[in-house]
């Protein structure tokens, strides 16, 4: 009634189904695993976010602190970094996936050094 050692009707043949199927699954995890190391981390893309973000944000802030009254300029600046993290807060974790699915560790690297906005946004590819 068996067909063999790995016979579809055996524990044997159940067995090799097992082995093989294991062996498939554990290739499968091994390939997924390698195709994730080419990604930027979780943290530089992070960093180079928060990098990006700040200095554009600032860009703007900086024309709207200088054009409140000098009394209210301390004022202005803190409302303004309480909105800075908020916003950073809010759209971090979606950038950062974003981010790691473009592959881009030379964009992620520009903006991780920029240290203006223009610099910054010069990194993205879509505006080379």
């Amino acid at each position: 009634m068996t067909a063999g050692p790995c016979g579809a009707l055996s524990v044997e043949g159940w067995l090799c189904y097992v082995t093989a199927m294991s062996r498939a699954l554990c290739l499968a995890v091994v390939v997924l695993g390698f195709a994730a190391c080419k990604r930027p981390s979780v943290e530089s893309c992070e960093e180079a976010l928060r990098n990006y973000a700040s200095l554009t944000y600032w860009e703007q802030a900086e024309v709207e602190i200088a054009a409140a009254p000098p009394a209210e300029r301390e004022k202005v600046r803190a409302a303004k970094l309480a909105d800075r993290d908020q916003k950073i807060k809010d759209g971090l974790d979606f950038a950062v996936g974003q981010c790691r699915a473009a592959r881009d560790f030379e964009g992620v690297k520009c903006m991780k050094a920029a240290r203006t906005a223009a610099a910054a946004r010069a990194c993205r590819k879509p505006w080379k």
